[in-house]
């Protein structure tokens, strides 16, 4: 398989965060990693390969130089979330027979892109153990379509502005005389659980439509959880395979980056600095070393960039605007919603001409702020220089986002060039 087509093998396994950290730990496992606890010791050897989880949703891998000298990181960084529906507790609604669940938004869906489309529902059930302070957990994901969301056929007229406590509440059935249905009780049947052992859940509704390569030449390729799959498998195509005989190399993969990363498992938390810093002291290094290390230390966050859209030519910047299988994309920003120093970015340009990848520059049209990226949190709270980087997309946070074919094999070389240093 090429790279596409494994992308849309590795976007169908990870519905979610913490399914995409599962799937990550058995990649890495395969390779070789070793696992490590956070309320353990880490014992550590240079040549060693190792992960570490926080929360289920959050991922620090690493691998140690054989020949390493000093803690010198190369940290590459990318989240695991994305936009979608999150279902509410209690959620079950009963209307004229039609079952509906009640959501919530979670991050800036383009919510009109959820339409018409079959979705299904994946996630994590809390069940009561013997230890009231460490419950069972029991990941779910149901695969196949079951729920929709209809739209609103045009002959009644526009309702205006989206109303998501009520446009966007998914049906999933509809009940005969005489029935009815309650969500969780039907949810503790499929987990083979006790109804009333269920102490909580987290359900993400997604797009269970399996990814495509599409175009003339299968140019791009349309999936859902693009933002930001594509550049977690990137890195994980080059952080698994390739090692650094002189660094630590990183690999960080985050969660709630888009709402804000403000939680344990986000990048504005302390776990990744607290991990770093075990990581030196485990390898008998001081905390002076670790200081001077990270003084030595480089980091990039991988995020995606928008793409030129050629239907709206007017909203982006007048010179750079990155294209389709154009290459890798550095982000600047004068207002530092992107991380991308003067240095690091120029050292990523060497990284790319070495790899033999094209380069693209992205900014925001002046007066049109944009978004963010985790490289700003990771880089003010490690004290590191960071550049932010992505490869371009279009319809990004819709249902179903596009790329460039040519790009997925730009991200891949780019990431063992990296890591290879």
């Amino acid at each position: 398989m090429n790279n596409a087509e494994k992308l849309i093998e590795f976007i169908g396994n990870c519905p979610d965060a913490a399914f995409g950290t599962r799937y990550i730990c058995k990649e890495l496992e395969d390779y070789g990693f070793e696992r490590l606890e956070e309320n353990k010791d880490f014992r550590l050897k240079r040549g060693g390969s190792y992960y570490i989880v926080k929360n289920a949703s959050c991922i620090l891998a690493f691998t140690i130089g054989q020949n390493l000298k000093k803690p010198v990181f190369k940290i590459a960084a990318a989240h695991l979330d994305s936009p979608a529906f999150k279902i509410k507790k209690s959620p079950t609604v009963i209307q004229k027979g039609y079952v509906k669940l009640n959501t919530e938004s979670y991050g800036g869906v383009v919510s009109s892109s959820w339409f018409d489309r079959p979705l299904s529902f994946a996630g994590r059930i809390i069940v009561s153990g013997e230890n009231a302070l460490k419950p069972t957990e029991v990941y779910m994901d149901f695969k196949r379509p079951m729920f929709i969301i209809p739209s609103l056929a045009p002959h009644f007229g526009s309702t205006g502005e989206i109303d998501l406590q009520k446009d966007t509440l998914p049906i999933c059935g509809i009940l005969g005389e005489g029935k009815t249905f309650d969500f969780e009780k039907y949810i503790a049947k499929e987990a083979r659980v006790a109804y009333g052992n269920i102490l909580d859940y987290e359900f993400t509704v997604y797009n269970c439509e399996k990814g495509a390569q599409v175009g003339l030449e299968k140019d791009f390729v349309s999936a859902p959880r693009l933002d930001d799959l594509l550049m977690v498998y990137c890195i994980m195509e080059g952080f698994k395979k390739e090692r650094s005989r002189e660094y630590i190399n990183a690999a960080v993969f985050t969660d709630h980056e888009e709402v804000g990363s403000l939680s344990s498992e986000g990048a504005k938390s302390s776990f990744i600095r607290n991990t770093l810093e075990r990581i030196t002291f485990a390898l008998e290094y001081s905390e002076e070393d670790f200081y001077k290390g990270l003084a030595d230390s480089i980091g990039v966050s991988a995020d995606l960039a928008h793409a030129y859209h050629p239907n709206y030519p007017e909203k982006y910047d007048i010179t750079s605007f990155p294209v389709l299988n154009g290459g890798i994309v550095i982000k600047y920003a004068s207002a530092k919603t992107y991380s991308t120093e003067l240095y690091t970015g120029a050292a990523f340009k060497d990284i790319c001409g070495d790899a033999g990848v094209k380069v693209q520059s992205f900014y925001n049209r002046s007066g049109i702020k944009g978004g963010s990226t985790i490289g700003v949190a990771l880089s003010a709270s490690l004290g590191l220089p960071f550049t932010d980087i992505g490869l371009p997309v279009l319809g990004m946070h819709s249902a179903r986002e596009l790329c460039g074919s040519e790009d997925t094999e730009s991200g891949v070389k780019l990431f063992k060039s990296f890591f290879s240093i």
